[in-house]
């Protein structure tokens, strides 16, 4: 695991909106002022592991103070007709104790075998748990894939994706959703047979983000965990 820092300033304003999930008025301020300077951005250095298999946890792992919230969380994937759930960590520092968490990823095969869903939940150091977004995926081939989300200002990071952003949506209508917009798109989509095949496909798609922003200055390396 290595550390790294974001440099938000390489960001278009398409970008800095979706990766934020802020107003867009309010977040095209904030962009404009950084690009000139006026606002100096903080970067906190994050760990990065590009093995999610290294990061599964189950949830007897997860302090205990989270476990309803998280349990709550796996009973509306089941509702949704999310099967194989699998538990992602998110370290909240390389330089924290190990049993230390920001949050989890939820990953989840849907009983189609055609999508799949991710959601994360942050677990603050007071308060309570705070779901993200939705994003329910499928994948026409290897390389592309095909997203629908409740995140405000979503937009697409590779050229073959295509991605959708429908805020206030709940789970089950964003699956509604997503099988009408794969049908309109026309688009032949992998079955996905099992969770581990489900997990190499995004891992692959989060890594290739990954070395993206890595070549264009977006991550930067400032040390190793």
């Amino acid at each position: 695991m290595e550390l790294y820092e974001v440099d938000v300033r390489k960001y278009s304003l398409q970008e800095y909106l979706s990766t934020y999930s802020i107003n867009t008025v309010l977040g095209t301020v904030l962009w404009f002022l950084m690009k000139v300077y006026l606002i100096r951005p903080q970067s906190n250095p994050f760990p990065l592991c590009r093995s999610q298999r290294e990061q599964l946890i189950d949830l007897h792992e997860i302090p205990e103070r989270y476990q309803t919230a998280v349990s709550a969380e796996l009973k509306l994937l089941k509702e949704a007709g999310f099967i194989e759930t699998q538990l992602i960590k998110l370290p909240s520092d390389s330089r924290q104790p190990e049993h230390k968490l920001a949050g989890i990823t939820l990953m989840s095969l849907h009983e189609a075998k055609l999508m799949g869903v991710t959601v994360t939940v942050y677990f603050p150091d007071a308060g309570e748990p705070v779901r993200m977004s939705y994003y329910i995926v499928s994948f026409p081939d290897s390389v592309s894939s095909i997203t629908t989300s409740n995140q405000r200002n979503l937009i697409d990071f590779e050229p073959a994706d295509t991605a959708s952003s429908h805020p206030g949506a709940t789970l089950v209508e964003l699956i509604q959703i997503h099988q009408q917009r794969i049908e309109d798109l026309n688009r032949s989509c992998l079955t996905i047979d099992n969770s581990e095949e489900l997990l190499q496909l995004f891992e692959d798609r989060a890594n290739r983000q990954l070395d993206y922003n890595i070549s264009r200055g977006v991550l930067k390396r400032v040390g190793p965990s």
